[in-house]
């Protein structure tokens, strides 16, 4: 059974080299006694031919030979024959899909239990020389940079350049979400326009999901991204009159949209990008009462709704901007609804770095480069209290795929409520009446309050 426990493996990663799948592919996995351990493989993939090597902890042999390999269209199999250190013989069968510097898949060990695995193209990790009790040099081990033979460091995060990261997780998901409890984190919504300049996007991805669009303007929203007449005072229409006050004094929305329109004019027909408005379809002229707002405050079940039909059902690739509690696996949220409705695994969840108040989390990043993406599964951020991240729950592990560092806490950059909407008088009444209506009278007043108060750090 050891055996079988060093061999479950694997950090979910997400590198995007430029060569094909043949070459080193490594990665990590903590077992279930919580220990972490390597392993690298050597792949060589010739048509629908799959060989090669797997190189693992000093405890089995050193490089058995993949057998039965098979490639096709990005799915891959093998097995793997090796020896315990007691000497008992046990196989393994690995199956899964690669594409784009990133691999995912199962790996079945001898008593029938499968564990999902993943792993990232390149040889990242960097020799160690083990020394045993009497001083002799033992064998020599993969490790990767950060991560020591075990303890504090032993389940340290894989980081990556989180641009090419994010875009690399399009290869094995349908869907990519961007996730923050917070869209007042400015560094945040620069990345994501940095993301969205990112020359490589459009052959990623089909649309932008958004949280802040009222889906009830989709034609309107569809004109304008696509360059026709539509000035941007009616446009804006989209992002002012959602269920959520903040949006329509958000300076992040109000550029977002213009960008993609801009991008789409250089792109030709079958690659521009096309934005979807995720929040339900209310007409504010017809809200009075709170009654009359009740039916548009299911926001997960029309963000779901649209997910689905809009782009999975139409075997389309989409980046969702969101929220990080409308995107975890786990909970009531739109992700989570539409994996139980039978779209498991589409989706990879990105939460965005608020900082920690805890000084000794903030010093565990303190030499990440910025930005960058890890992935969570097997390393400490996964068993952090869930608290440090998110209100309630107990544990990240399962809920979100990956960590996007932005920067230290002490120097995370607050975004600015935008001049063109506080002194827009008409819409600032505006919101003061629906906030009245549905009972919530502090809805804009408290917007504007805070944009004043605030300090420019976040």
């Amino acid at each position: 059974m050891r055996s079988s426990l060093l061999l479950l493996l694997f950090l979910y990663a997400c590198s995007s080299p430029p060569d094909g799948p043949s070459g080193t592919w490594t990665g990590s996995v903590t077992d279930q006694e919580g220990e972490s351990h390597e392993l690298k493989f050597n792949l060589r993939i010739d048509g629908t031919s799959l060989t090669g090597t797997v190189i693992g902890p000093p405890s089995v042999d050193s490089a058995p030979a993949i057998e039965q390999g098979k490639f096709d269209k990005g799915k891959f199999s093998f097995e793997v024959a090796t020896r315990s250190p007691e000497g008992d013989s046990a196989r393994f069968t690995f199956h899964g899909k690669l594409g784009g510097g990133h691999m995912e898949g199962e790996i079945t060990d001898p008593d029938g239990h499968s564990f999902p695995f993943g792993a990232f193209k390149g040889d990242h990790a960097t020799e160690r020389t083990e020394v045993g009790a009497g001083g002799e040099r033992g064998p020599q081990v993969q490790r990767a940079p950060g991560q020591g033979p075990g303890g504090d460091d032993g389940d340290a995060a894989r980081r990556e350049p989180a641009e090419q990261a994010t875009l690399a997780a399009f290869d094995t998901h349908a869907v990519v979400g961007l996730g923050i409890l917070s869209y007042s984190n400015q560094d945040f919504n620069n990345f994501i326009l940095a993301l969205l300049r990112n020359p490589a996007l459009p052959d990623k991805v089909n649309d932008i999901v958004v949280e802040c669009g009222n889906s009830l303007y989709q034609p309107l929203l569809d004109r304008y991204i696509a360059g026709e007449n539509v000035p941007l005072a009616q446009a804006q229409q989209v992002w002012r009159n959602t269920t959520q006050p903040m949006c329509g004094f958000s300076a992040f929305y109000g550029q977002l949209f213009p960008l993609v329109r801009r991008i789409n004019t250089a792109l030709p027909p079958s690659r521009k990008l096309r934005v979807l408005a995720g929040d339900p379809p209310v007409d504010w002229s017809r809200v009075k009462t709170r009654e009359d707002f009740k039916p548009f405050m299911e926001r997960d079940a029309n963000i779901a709704t649209v997910v689905e039909t809009q782009v999975l059902a139409k075997d389309r690739k989409a980046l969702m901007i969101f929220g990080v509690l409308h995107l975890m696996h786990q909970g009531s949220g739109a992700v989570a609804r539409y994996e139980r409705q039978g779209h498991p695994g589409v989706t990879f969840v990105i939460t965005a770095h608020n900082g920690f108040a805890d000084t000794s989390l903030e010093n565990r990043l303190s030499d990440w480069p910025i930005p960058t993406l890890a992935v969570i599964k097997g390393t400490w951020l996964a068993n952090a209290d869930l608290g440090r991240f998110f209100p309630g729950g107990n544990r990240v592990d399962g809920k979100v795929d990956g960590y996007l560092y932005l920067g230290p806490r002490r120097a995370l950059l607050y975004q600015p409520v935008p001049a063109r909407a506080v002194l827009d008088t008409t819409y600032v009444a505006e919101m003061r009446r629906r906030a009245q209506a549905i009972g919530a009278p502090m809805g804009a007043a408290q917007i504007l309050r805070e944009a004043a108060d605030t300090s420019i750090f976040f």
